[in-house]
């Protein structure tokens, strides 16, 4: 690397100084201007700010544009002096506490602030909620509008409640569809009728049973880790968890996005940046969020005043993030909006989201002035590696580890994902049945539909998934919804999750995924806990999708281990299933419905289910005879009926015995020389590729 320039940062330092090593600068900020002056006239070298340890506080967006970029093939890098710990805080400190009551302490802000999230010592602290955790359940539907506001039960909101800057949690879906959270202000509240009425509608209908809390008064502040804002006033009430805020950093954060890097346009974007070695944090939420779009075509796009992330970036190229840690984002940790190209995400913490650890989002076929889906084509090959993505969602419930929309061609591999309410990894785009008539004054036809679905080519592998699903519904911890063709998952390891209410999965290829390769991943102790059903752990609703080589072991709470479904008009065929090897996981197959074509293939499975020894069973709704319901109310056949289905055209040579396994103290799943798996084709899956390498 030649080294053109250095400038250097310190907390000790002067902006009026020259940025030298023997007299920093104070701010970042100024170093980017030394360094725009610097390569205003060219590069012949990369440029580098070197920025010393200690706390840097932010009170505005650190903002970058064009005229940052690196050019003339040299890059310009921030990063810390080696060995030294920065930490950039998109936040103030509050230091002027006093005892208010019992436990709580206060102290005054000023009136007109406002912040929806604060953090303690480098954790999140919460809004004064009811209930303190969990969440109350609606008692019915409103007779004027199930929108508009929610009916709760007796004794759940104590009368006389001041609920003047209060706010509602709620899963709208009527009581059954937990895919979205919604945030929403409070305009009126009827204490005799128990009502609560939105100061803006829901997007969806409210019926009994959904599940939600309220926040934000005074009389909920009842349980440490929260706080209360009272924004006419000016006080901040907060129970800590122990001891005094005294001896604690607390900080309120001052802005929503910590850093922009914003191009002048597609052809002029900010490229040729490193980000290394940097610690990011805190930064603010929203006073209401309102989930995806109403307009059926721009599902899964995320409203405009809701794109945002600690880090932000549109009309970007070439951009690295490497070796940072991302931590306490009121929103997403790294939000790559619209135009963004070879984004590469390497080797870095990011923890603590209010949203999405890394969320990728191009644009819907309905939106842009492009010409043709080529143009609209933006989002795409960045490379999402070796990252740790943890504790997503705390305030959104849809909340994921990785969400590609619209965006493909990327590389999102050996990442470790955990503690998610909903999906690890999700891919999402438009199905075809709601996709409009025409595109860019194309008309869309089945055989072209595929052009306008960008979330395609993308390669899913090596990633390390547990512990998501936490909080919703109808998902898997990697998904898909109508996406592009040809996406590859690829060596995963799913593990340790669980479906706590309704109905989930594993792997979720939902309706019109098309075109998949999933092969060589591990699925193992996944589990359903009360009302919970872990009903597939496979699932593929799409068309020519590959499953093969596959190991689904120890999941004993599965309804089946594959299985398949034509819904909302989309078809479902020609799936392969080849060569997976499927211990104490339920039923071999679960077919909703079934159609000849249904499946392509399906052979060379080695099946086992220790409380069954020798007995093989399929599920659901086929054209033959049973004897029995199956656990969800359809039908069981036994493998010999099976086999006997389209004059024996499927699992011939799949065979019934133990695979073998040899016990490991390192949890890896390992097959004795003489496992039947190896007659049948098997080829071992090295775990050790899985995972942060």
């Amino acid at each position: 690397m030649t080294l053109a320039a250095q400038f250097y940062v310190a907390t000790t330092g002067n902006d009026d100084h020259d940025g030298s090593k023997e007299a920093p600068f104070l701010t970042i900020t100024k170093a980017q201007v030394a360094v725009r002056d610097f390569i205003r006239n060219g590069m012949n070298g990369d440029v580098t700010v070197f920025v010393y340890g200690g706390t840097y506080y932010v009170t505005h967006t650190w903002k970058l544009d064009e005229r940052d970029s690196g050019r003339d093939g040299y890059r310009v890098s921030y990063q810390n002096v080696p060995g030294e710990v920065v930490n950039i805080i998109g936040g103030r400190v509050v230091t002027n506490w006093e005892p208010y009551q019992l436990d709580k302490w206060r102290a005054y802000v000023g009136q007109g602030n406002s912040f929806q999230t604060m953090y303690a010592d480098g954790e999140r602290i919460v809004k004064a909620r009811l209930p303190a955790t969990g969440y109350f359940q609606t008692d019915g539907e409103p007779a004027s509008s199930n929108q508009e506001g929610i009916q709760y039960r007796a004794g759940d909101i104590p009368n006389g409640c001041d609920l003047s800057q209060a706010q509602v949690f709620i899963w709208p879906g009527k009581g059954e569809w937990n895919w979205f959270s919604e945030l929403r202000k409070l305009k009126s509240h009827d204490d005799a009728a128990r009502y609560m009425q939105f100061q803006r509608s829901s997007i969806w209908g409210i019926g009994e049973g959904s599940r939600y809390f309220i926040q934000g008064s005074i009389d909920f502040l009842q349980a440490p880790g929260q706080f209360h804002l009272d924004e006419v006033e000016g006080w901040l009430y907060y129970q800590p968890k122990m001891g005094s805020p005294l001896q604690q950093e607390i900080i309120v954060p001052t802005v929503t996005r910590l850093i922009e890097m914003r191009g002048n346009a597609h052809d002029e974007p900010i490229q040729h940046l490193l980000f290394q070695g940097l610690r990011f944090s805190c930064t603010d939420f929203w006073p209401e969020y309102q989930m995806i779009q109403e307009n059926e075509g721009l599902s899964n796009v995320e409203r405009d005043e809701h794109r945002e992330g600690l880090f932000y970036l549109n009309y970007a190229a070439d951009i690295e993030i490497k070796d940072c840690e991302i931590l306490n984002s009121g929103s997403s940790g790294i939000f790559m909006d619209q135009h963004t190209l070879n984004i590469q995400i390497i080797g870095n913490l990011i923890e603590h989201m209010g949203y999405i650890g890394i969320c990728a989002s191009g644009y819907s076929p309905l939106q842009g002035s492009f010409t043709s889906p080529t143009e609209a084509y933006t989002n795409k090959e960045h490379q999402i590696t070796n990252n740790r993505i943890r504790h997503g969602g705390e305030l959104i419930g849809h909340g994921c580890g990785i969400m590609l929309y619209q965006s493909g061609n990327n590389e999102i591999t050996h990442n470790l994902i955990s503690h998610m309410p909903r999906y690890g990894i999700s891919l999402k785009g438009l199905r075809h049945k709601v996709m409009p008539e025409s595109c860019y004054g194309i008309p869309v036809t089945w055989d072209n539909h595929w052009d306008f679905l960008h979330t395609r080519n993308n390669r899913i592998a090596y990633n390390d998934i547990s512990n998501v699903m936490m909080d919703s519904q109808d998902g898997g911890m990697i998904e898909s919804w109508g996406v592009g063709a040809h996406n590859t998952i690829h060596g995963n390891r799913l593990h340790d999750s669980g479906i706590h209410f309704s109905f989930g999965f594993g792997i979720y290829l939902d309706d019109a995924s098309d075109y998949f390769t999933v092969t060589q991943n591990v699925l193992t102790r996944l589990y359903s806990t009360g009302d919970g059903k872990l009903w597939m752990l496979i699932f593929s609703k799409g068309i020519g999708n590959l499953i093969q080589g596959n190991l689904l072991v120890d999941n004993p709470d599965a309804i089946s281990a594959i299985g398949t479904q034509e819904m909302a008009g989309e078809e479902n065929k020609d799936v392969t299933v080849k060569g997976n090897i499927i211990y104490n996981s339920g039923y071999l197959y679960y077919f909703v419905n079934w159609r000849d074509d249904k499946f392509a293939e399906a052979d060379y499975n080695l099946y086992w289910q220790v409380q069954d020894q020798g007995m093989c069973h399929v599920a659901g709704q086929l054209p033959l005879p049973s004897a029995q319901a199956d656990l969800l109310g359809r039908y069981v056949y036994n493998l010999q009926a099976w086999q006997t289905l389209l004059g024996g055209k499927f699992d011939a040579h799949t065979r019934i015995a133990d695979p073998l396994f040899i016990q490991s103290g390192d949890g890896k799943m390992r097959l004795h020389p003489n496992s039947p798996a190896y007659t049948l084709g098997w080829v071992d899956i090295d775990e050790n590729r899985i995972g942060p390498q």
